[in-house]
């Protein structure tokens, strides 16, 4: 054997040799959050204990700002190979498996601690849905809780039935729901809305404070309606195909990355959505006050109702009953801890 033969044969056995993931691997994550928003940072920091936790084998590109496009697309991009990571809201997760649509019932949640308590006990659930579907579940996110922000003031239900309001592009289930509960949807792609907006296709959306904020939202959408209506939720994913060409070591530095990702952004964005309130206040943002007042009972009618309607429809009825029980428990736990101090006073 010559010896350039031998030399490529060599490099042949040593290159078949080497365990799986052994070779330096970047991970292509795209997000619709925009470029220099706070979960922006969250990744980057992300990124950065990754490379540190892995010697550089390990490394994370952001595309941020919808760059990679709507969430369907990223999706698609995904499956193909484009990118190997995603920062998907509910919305996009809904496209994997409608079992995170338990996320989209409306006043569901009476304060983020109910969240954080329902999320932990159907996270084993959801993430064997992942699994299924091809993907591996780093991290759970958060966006805020969601409010109608809108270009004329409306105060009560019927005055919101009167906006023409955004809708996810593809989410068909979504869009019949609002339609059916009296509303007007305009399903849009998320890269579409600043320019609905602008040129009246839309009147109001259902987003958070700090996405709003980062997006501008509210310059054109000068009115936030202050009843919380669902809290946004959203997860880091990986592919599996992305996934394999990681090594096993490494694997458990990404997921203790993603782990401490999620911890810092759930405890980080609460305090965030109240400034982003506060100074968007100060460039012409009103506040419509509904939670407290009269028409508060309207909107919890009609959110139940919505939340009736949506079990077995939009969301599948195994992980809504599951949902509610696992709330309900929660909800009597707390009530009873609350009233055994008072109940130990009134002994004295």
């Amino acid at each position: 054997m010559n010896r350039p033969a031998f030399l490529r044969l060599s490099l042949l056995l040593v290159a078949l040799a080497a365990p799986a993931g052994a070779s330096d691997f970047t991970v292509k994550m795209a997000t619709l959050s925009p470029d220099g928003s706070p979960w922006d940072g969250f990744f980057e920091s992300m990124g950065r204990e990754w490379e540190a936790g892995t010697d550089g084998r390990v490394k994370l590109t952001i595309y941020p700002g919808g760059v990679a496009g709507d969430e369907p697309d990223i999706l698609r991009k995904m499956k193909i190979g484009q990118y190997h990571a995603a920062a998907l809201s509910v919305s996009g997760l809904a496209d994997i498996s409608k079992d995170f649509t338990v996320f989209e019932i409306p006043l569901f949640f009476r304060s983020e601690q109910e969240m954080y308590h329902v999320l932990k006990e159907l996270t084993p659930g959801l993430r064997a849905k992942l699994d299924e579907k091809g993907f591996v579940l780093l991290g759970w996110g958060y966006v805020g809780q969601v409010h109608f922000f809108t270009n004329r003031r409306a105060r009560t239900v019927a005055e919101m039935q009167r906006l023409k309001i955004f809708t996810w592009a593809g989410d068909e289930a979504m869009t019949d729901w609002w339609r059916q509960g009296g509303f007007k949807p305009v399903a849009l792609a998320a890269t579409d809305i600043v320019t609905g907006l602008q040129t009246g296709m839309i009147d109001a959306l259902a987003v958070p404070p700090i996405y709003a904020m980062s997006v501008q939202f509210f310059k054109q959408a000068k009115f936030l309606a202050d009843v919380p209506l669902i809290p946004m939720m959203g997860a880091i994913v990986v592919t599996k195909r992305a996934w394999n060409r990681i090594s096993e070591e490494d694997r458990e530095v990404l997921i203790e990355g993603g782990e401490r990702a999620e911890k810092r952004i759930f405890d980080t964005i609460p305090t965030l959505e109240q400034t982003a309130i506060k100074l968007m206040g100060s460039e012409g943002l009103e506040v419509v006050e509904i939670v407290g007042t009269e028409v508060e009972e309207d909107w919890k009618r009609i959110a139940h109702d919505f939340a009736e309607d949506m079990r077995g429809k939009t969301v599948p009825e195994a992980v809504f009953d599951r949902a509610t029980v696992v709330r309900d428990a929660y909800r009597e736990q707390q009530e009873a801890e609350a009233a055994a101090p008072a109940a130990s006073d009134s002994g004295r």
